[in-house]
């Protein structure tokens, strides 16, 4: 944490710990992980530094209820779930049984050095001492491993989707000024490589209040309940003839390889 504004470090610390009870409308409500998007982050695409391995060990930090972790599992690699959210955890160990998990920080993590091919972090990378992670990540990664991070974040180039940042008053979280970008990595991680992709998630316009109530800064603000119902009315009218609702995403994705 680097904040020196004693309300902004509270509001921050408050948004952090909000996700455990948060977990059952999380794992229900926020977008998946299309198997493209999952290749390219272990690097076992066609041009990625690990193309080519089909059975890896991966580390998925801030796993959260297991988002991410499920996609992993599905492309038979061995995950290992690490999340500092008990309540999470939860989520993921009830749908995901097989897989191994840990409550721990991404500043210390439970692994020992050179344990494991790949580091996954998808929405999460935000909530970490960047440099003590990314040091963390190099101790447990073997050399040659990639460690890779991303986010999906919603397309502000989409008319409703600004009426919706407007309402929850957090625009960063669409046009990705929060996470930083261009994002950078100490030695003896290599050149970050960039990559963008595309998703589109269909949702009931009641859907949509499960997301948006999942989002930590909107469970801390003092009128959620407000909030809410307006966001409800958007989605509505959002909706087509279906009565769907499309959110667009922009998936930003990094990864880097350990010398």
């Amino acid at each position: 944490m680097t904040s020196t504004e004693p309300a902004g470090e509270a509001r921050w610390r408050a948004q952090r710990a909000a996700f455990g009870g948060l977990a059952e409308g999380y794992h229900a409500s926020r977008p998946e992980w299309p198997t493209l998007t999952v290749r390219w982050l272990t690097g076992t695409d066609e041009a990625g530094p690990l193309a080519g391995r089909t059975h890896l060990r991966v580390l998925d930090l801030g796993a959260g209820t297991g988002k991410l972790t499920t996609a992993l599992a599905a492309e038979g690699h061995d995950v290992v779930a690490v999340d500092s959210s008990e309540g999470m955890l939860e989520v993921l160990r009830s749908a995901l049984p097989e897989v191994a998990s840990h409550v721990a920080t991404a500043e210390r993590l439970p692994l020992g050095d050179a344990a494991v091919d790949v580091v996954t972090v998808a929405q999460a990378w935000h909530w970490f001492d960047a440099m003590a992670a990314a040091a963390e990540c190099a101790r447990v990664l073997r050399p040659g491993g990639v460690l890779a991070i991303a986010w999906h974040i919603r397309d502000a180039g989409v008319a409703w989707i600004r009426e919706l940042d407007a309402l929850v008053g957090n625009q960063g979280d669409s046009e990705g000024r929060m996470w930083g970008d261009p994002l950078t990595l100490p030695a003896p991680f290599g050149p970050v490589e960039r990559a963008l992709f595309h998703y589109r998630q269909r949702l009931t316009p009641e859907e949509v209040v499960s997301l948006a109530a999942s989002w930590s800064y909107v469970a801390v603000r003092p009128d959620r309940a407000e909030v809410l119902a307006r966001i409800a009315d958007l989605a509505r009218r959002a909706a087509g003839d279906d009565g769907f609702v499309t959110v667009p995403y922009r998936t930003r994705c990094y990864r880097a390889v350990r010398g």
